[in-house]
């Protein structure tokens, strides 16, 4: 008997939405879309014409901005009254499930909005007896339920039957899990600590800090972009957006771009017209990054470029969101599919326009 086996070898499908605008522009939606990217894990500055990091910029990823591994919480914890007073409603508050896996696993996290979503399996859909909705990825087979629970509401007190409905439900199914944490309380930033505090005495935590690492580039060859055109021109003077992206990717990937492309290891090289830069520095912090963290250090780019003295053309600014994240902006649902791409990159130049890239995977919405 024989077997054939069909492998689909295509590469996965991903979106990428691409605009242009200005910092300057009443209508930017560029901190928007900052602030509604909830859960980062990797930050990455780019800048050519740069032998090491801007003082001013290096200072703000040194600035600390620790956040917690909280092991084995129940979920009935985060519906404690006096933790959603004294911490949800009281700060920037963000809470991911960790080590779950959005395709596999069920998945919870805790928006800074005071929303509580739960992506579970079908089975403990059903035993929560909560209202969801299926899952944009399996609508047909109905294997997954995305529960929303609004922290925050007036009415979502101790007595109400809408609390009491949600409290039975996480008792009866005993949902668990080991948790990220970041919260920045109102004014007071000394208080940041009562939160570990709070889980010390009950649950094994752990403080962390971003991870930071940077890479020295030398004689390497940069594509021509005009900030006001995405598309290439007629006469080939620039490359377009997307040419530029592509070999971001490439470069930030260990790739090398400077040499012709080889049949048998790389078809790929930097996209023409082109021009050399002496040196070019990449530095990067992993951990779990709130987006405060990321306006900060847009904010510390923006600043650096606006300087008459700033040798650099441009500078590019990529946040990179979990992989397995129940949302990517807002309130969307993110699956994994093949990679579970959820990133967006900043293109600054120096006259404060800026080009947006933002990609997610095959099944996620567009931003």
């Amino acid at each position: 008997m024989s077997l054939t086996l069909k492998i689909d070898a295509r590469p996965p499908r991903s979106k990428l939405v691409i605009e242009k605008s200005s910092f300057d522009d009443e209508k930017s939606r560029h901190r928007k879309n900052v602030e509604q990217h909830h859960f980062n894990h990797m930050v990455e500055l780019f800048i050519p014409g740069c032998a090491e990091l801007p003082p001013s910029i290096q200072a703000e990823f040194d600035r600390s901005d620790d956040y917690y591994l909280i092991k084995d919480v129940p979920l009935t914890e985060l519906i404690n009254q006096d933790f959603i007073e004294n911490f949800i409603k009281k700060g920037s508050f963000y809470m991911l499930s960790h080590n779950t896996h959005i395709d596999k696993h069920n998945a919870y996290a805790v928006l800074p909005t005071g929303q509580l979503i739960l992506s579970v399996h079908k089975d403990t859909y059903e035993e929560l007896g909560l209202v969801g909705q299926p899952s944009q990825f399996n609508r047909k087979v109905k294997r997954k339920f995305v529960v929303e629970v609004d922290l925050t509401q007036d009415i979502f007190v101790p007595g109400k039957k809408n609390y009491e409905r949600v409290k039975q439900g996480l008792q009866r199914t005993e949902l668990k899990a080991d948790f990220l944490l970041s919260w920045k309380p109102e004014g007071n930033r000394q208080l940041a600590g009562s939160i570990l505090s709070h889980f010390q005495s009950s649950y094994k935590c752990e403080r962390h800090s971003q991870v930071q690492q940077t890479t020295r580039h030398t004689e390497l060859l940069l594509p021509v972009v005009n900030s006001t055109e995405l598309e290439e021109s007629e006469e080939g003077e620039w490359c377009t957006a997307r040419e530029w992206y592509e070999w971001l990717g490439a470069v930030c990937c260990g790739i090398s771009c400077n040499e012709a492309p080889e049949h048998y290891i790389s078809r790929y090289c930097c996209p023409d017209p082109n021009e050399v830069t002496a040196a070019a520095v990449r530095h990067s912090m992993t951990g779990f990054i709130p987006p405060g963290k990321v306006w900060t250090l847009q904010e510390a780019v923006r600043s650096y470029m606006r300087e008459s003295k700033s040798p650099s053309p441009w500078a590019a600014l990529t946040v990179h969101g979990f992989v397995d994240s129940p949302v990517s902006w807002a309130r969307r649902e993110h699956g994994f599919h093949h990679g579970g791409e959820n990133l967006y990159t900043f293109l600054i130049f120096r006259d404060s326009t800026y080009w947006l890239f933002q990609a997610v995977g095959t099944n996620d919405f567009c931003p």
